[in-house]
């Protein structure tokens, strides 16, 4: 039998500084989804969600331990050094 285990990941304390950062310049509220780790047992294979940040209709993806995001789906990424712009982006529409 296959049993799947989900637990919280915390956003790193580098990820939580760049993203306050960002938020504080770009004058934006956001609520900060954690991201999730399900492993599925007895076997070796696991998969992790990313952390979510949505306003209005954009999305944005982040894992620890990385300087980009992604925006919507995993195929666009930027560089963190960018947040502030696309956060400014996303309140205006």
């Amino acid at each position: 039998m296959l049993n799947i285990i989900e637990e919280k990941i915390d956003l790193s304390q580098k990820l939580k500084k760049k993203i306050e950062w960002a938020k504080n310049y770009s004058s934006v509220s956001i609520t900060v989804e954690k991201g999730r780790l399900i492993k599925l047992e007895p076997t070796n294979i696991a998969y992790v969600y990313p952390h979510k940040i949505i306003i209005n209709n954009y999305t944005f993806l982040f894992f620890n331990g990385t300087d980009i995001f992604y925006l919507n789906t995993l195929k666009e990424k930027h560089h963190i050094s960018e947040l502030e712009k696309y956060f400014r982006i996303a309140k205006i529409i």
